[in-house]
């Protein structure tokens, strides 16, 4: 080898060991050991392997792959190759191998993914302690000038590994110190922000179902008992002063007219009869006092089954549209006297009626603030005001026990449509934050308690 051939391999291995050094991070070091190792040693392939913290051994890097799959088939095989000789005693010193030194059962994938002739180089620290190593593979043997070579080198990358193992778990500790101090100062800042906050004072609001029902409105009902025959209206129409709603089947109290009528033409007959013999028979007088008083009797009977009659039709007493279910729910069936058959109301004067369960009752108070979101407007809350809130609570439709609260709607020029539904969202008075969320379960633990 000529003077000039051995400045260049001095020159070359001094370049490498500074790149060494001056590698920042793992990673940038594992990079020069298995792609710059080249320019002073000839090989086709690198691995640079390491062990961890429990003993295990990681695959940090191979030549010309910039991230290898950990769990690819030729990493396996070559986790395998250095279990082959790690952790024995001469894993500690660098010499040549090849498939033959190989247990029998790790041979099988030698063939199919590395060259003949392979150079284990230990990458022992300045302590003793073994930092993992290096695998180099090519197809020509090895000579004792390369070995050294790569004994110096493996030297070398060894104490760069060392140093920043010793930067990164001083680094480790000073960051943990400085975030176990940030994490306290952090935590006793957002407790003291979260005590703050939970102070804040905010309105307690509720939400409860609502239903657009009439303000002013005028209920019809059942005249007197029977049997509705025909409607004359249907549900939403609009209806004047005088117009005939429905009617009742009129054949019972026509026939009980015409039975009254019988029944008193009969008693005068027996009246005019009894007066003639009134005049020669003294005991006849008697008979024509009570008889006269019979007449009196079927005669008013006979006038309010007239009266009846005429009832028979039902009318408006005055004009909106009639509110009412289905029609023909109501043909057929039996009605008593008094009984709710539907309601005349005026569209210009509606409220919202909500009924707010027990459970999310707050205290009501007149004239509080209410929102009203319909379902077939809900990006247009309606204002409106508490009006009156009934102190018993009732079971509604649904089966839920509420109180019933009615709300008038404030500034509206198109009052909304009777019979629309949404929710109603009513404020109360101002209340802590900690007790607006905490109002729900402080209630359920006291009924669970029984406090």
């Amino acid at each position: 080898m000529t003077p000039e051939q051995q400045l260049l391999i001095l020159s070359t291995l001094i370049q490498l060991e500074k790149l060494a050094r001056h590698a920042q991070t793992p990673a940038e070091l594992s990079f020069v050991i298995v792609n710059e190792s080249l320019r002073l040693i000839h090989y086709r392939q690198a691995i640079f392997w390491r062990k961890d913290a429990g003993g295990n051994i990681r695959i940090e890097a191979i030549s010309g792959a910039d991230s290898p799959d950990p769990h690819s088939p030729f990493l396996n095989s070559a986790k395998n190759i250095v279990k082959n000789f790690f952790p024995k005693p001469e894993s500690r010193n660098i010499f040549v191998f090849t498939e033959k030194d190989l247990s029998e059962n790790r041979r099988s994938e030698w063939k199919e993914y590395f060259p003949e002739f392979a150079l284990w180089c230990p990458l022992i620290s300045p302590g003793g302690g073994m930092e993992g190593g290096i695998l180099f593979f090519r197809e020509s043997p090895w000579d004792k000038a390369e070995t050294a070579l790569s004994e110096y080198l493996a030297d070398a990358y060894a104490h760069a590994c060392a140093a920043l193992k010793r930067k990164s778990r001083f680094s480790v500790q000073a960051m943990f110190a400085r975030s176990v101090l940030q994490k306290r100062a952090l935590q006793a800042i957002s407790f003291l922000l979260f005590v703050l906050l939970m102070q804040a004072p905010v309105r307690i609001s509720v939400l409860a179902p609502a239903e657009i029902v009439p303000f002013h409105f005028f209920v019809v009902s059942a005249p007197a008992d029977g049997v509705i025959r025909q409607f004359h209206t249907e549900p939403g129409q609009a209806v004047k002063a005088g117009q005939v709603l429905f009617e009742l089947d009129d054949t019972a109290a026509r026939n009980a007219y015409e039975v009254s009528k019988k029944a008193l033409g009969v008693i005068q007959a027996e009246y005019m009869r009894a007066a003639q013999k009134a005049f020669s028979d003294e005991n006849s007088r008697e008979t024509v006092l009570l008889l006269k008083a019979q007449i009196e009797q079927k005669s008013a009977e006979s006038e309010y089954m007239a009266a009846m009659l005429k009832r028979i039709k039902v009318c408006a007493e005055q004009e909106g549209i009639a509110v009412l279910g289905d029609v023909s729910d109501w043909l057929g069936k039996p009605v008593m006297t008094g009984e709710k058959i539907l309601t005349i109301a005026d569209p210009a004067s509606v409220e919202a009626e909500i009924h707010l369960p027990v459970s999310d009752a707050v205290n009501l108070e007149t004239g509080a603030d209410v929102l009203i979101f319909l379902n077939a407007e809900p990006n247009r809350p309606l204002p409106a005001k508490l009006r009156r809130a009934d102190y018993e609570a009732r079971l509604t439709p649904d089966g839920v026990l509420s109180f019933r609260v009615k709300a008038s709607l404030s500034g509206e020029a198109h009052p909304p449509r009777i019979g629309l539904r949404g929710s109603a969202k009513i404020y109360g008075k101002e209340v802590t934050l900690f007790y607006c969320i905490m109002r729900r379960p402080l209630s359920a633990l006291r009924q669970y308690f029984g406090l």
